[in-house]
């Protein structure tokens, strides 16, 4: 009956609270529109009402059959980006007739129309109970020590530590009973598959991570057992994680790196538009200011394909429909409802700061601009400026000098996009999701992975 409490106790010993919940718990200094945004729920009292109040969310009465059956392959996403990035491996796995299952948020499905075959997540009232039992033995000493870390993040973090409990009480359910072979997540930062992981290191079962977007020395330790990794650029940010990680962690290997290629499927672009500059805009960009800019390009005779980032405030996306709704120059893309690659194919040039879509811009045959309308804490954060992926603009008259320079002619670097995604322009070049797929069968059989794969075994150490 207890036994379920002794196991999350025990993997609360080897990853506490404040290590699962890794961005808000360990990289506050370096997440500071984390310290600036103020919360509507602010104060103890609010942030557990939130926290109850989410649980409530996600309890469901429909009875989840699924989840009661041992499979292979245990997939888990929490953002459409992370879906994205599984799409591929999943339909390839299927096709293989492999027995796996695949859970996301309930709100996550709803919005996906690709989710197809996706089971929502789900609380019981036992996971409930379990979620409120953690919550009253361990709940207080977690405000005390977050009082002490940051003085602020008791009162405004608080509800996002404590949905460590929910996540570790709804995986620890889920894995026992359907006990897979291998838990394959898109994400190594972010609550619910940190505790995913956590659950499966503690269960034994065999962990796997497909990296969704380019990664920075921030990162928490990669300990999964089999990684794979877009190329030698994540491995050697990976490197420089080593030390991300708690003394108390336990029951983790250390992992064998597969070097597979963006897993994204993207369309290269093909016609030219040579008058059509896309830019992509980070949550953090001011709405002012990047209006201004993209009016100026505009007013240059150029035609702007305007993208906004998923995480963008309703403010500023009806302050860009109202600015550009009737432009004839400007025209609009939503995330929401125009995939990445619908983007690019509508391109010639990629301009942004600091965000993982010049990758998938330089993969999709888009020369990619690096400008930052906002001031950024730290430069060239992925470093794409340095290893030649992107060309550097420190002014809208740059911009437009680097736009007029490559009208005729530009691609970007292959020896630079090689760097960050193994398989560009070799045969698994958009077959990335089938490399990983292919891998991981051979892995479940004892065999050797293709000998025509770019994805070779390395060692992080």
């Amino acid at each position: 009956m207890i036994s379920w409490f002794i196991n999350i106790r025990d993997i609360l010993r080897s990853e506490p609270e404040t290590w699962l919940s890794y961005l808000h718990g360990q990289q506050l200094h370096n997440r500071p529109h984390f310290v600036q945004e103020k919360p509507s729920y602010a104060g103890l009292g609010l942030q557990v009402a939130k926290f109850c109040a989410t649980i409530l969310r996600d309890f469901g009465l429909r009875k989840q059959t699924e989840l009661n059956v041992p499979i292979k392959f245990f997939v888990f996403a929490g953002t459409a980006n992370q879906m994205r990035s599984l799409d591929q491996t999943i339909e390839e796995l299927v096709k293989k007739g492999e027995h796996l299952l695949s859970v996301g948020s309930a709100r996550l499905l709803a919005n996906e129309d690709h989710a197809k075959g996706y089971v929502p997540f789900q609380l019981t009232l036992t996971d409930i109970f379990r979620i409120f039992v953690l919550f009253t033995i361990r709940g207080w000493a977690l405000y005390r020590v977050l009082k002490q870390k940051h003085a602020f993040s008791g009162d405004r973090h608080f509800s996002i530590f404590c949905s460590v409990y929910t996540y570790l009480a709804y995986f620890y359910r889920v894995l026992s009973r359907t006990s897979p072979g291998f838990v394959i997540t898109a994400n190594d930062h972010n609550v619910p598959n940190r505790c995913m992981l956590a659950v499966a290191h503690h269960l034994g079962i065999k962990t796997v991570y497909l990296q969704h977007a380019s990664v920075s020395n921030i990162f928490p330790a990669l300990r999964v057992n089999y990684a794979f990794l877009d190329g030698q650029c994540a491995l050697d940010t990976y490197r420089e994680c080593e030390p991300n990680q708690p003394d108390t962690l336990c029951n983790v290997s250390v992992p064998e790196i597969i070097l597979s290629g963006q897993k994204k499927q993207l369309k290269r672009v093909e016609k030219s538009y040579a008058n059509v500059v896309g830019v992509a805009l980070n949550a953090l960009d001011d709405s002012g200011s990047a209006i201004e800019f993209i009016q100026i390009l505009a007013d240059e005779g150029l035609n702007v394909h305007m993208r906004w980032h998923p995480g963008q405030t309703s403010r500023d996306t009806q302050a860009y429909r109202n600015a550009f709704g009737k432009s004839e120059r400007i025209t609009l893309s939503d995330p929401k409802l125009d995939t990445i690659s619908d983007f690019m194919e509508q391109i010639s040039w990629l301009i942004a700061g600091n965000s993982s879509i010049h990758l998938e811009a330089a993969l999709a045959g888009v020369l990619p601009i690096y400008y930052e309308l906002t001031p950024p804490g730290q430069p060239d954060y992925y470093g794409y400026v340095k290893h030649g992926l992107t060309e550097p603009a420190d002014s809208v008259a740059s911009v437009l000098e680097l736009v007029n320079r490559t009208r005729l002619s530009h691609s970007p670097s292959e020896q630079a996009v090689r760097y960050y995604s193994s398989t560009y322009l070799t045969e698994w070049d958009g077959r990335e999701g089938e490399l990983v797929a292919e891998s991981l069968v051979r892995l479940n059989a004892g065999h050797e992975l293709p000998v025509a794969s770019i994805g070779f075994f390395q060692n992080i150490e």
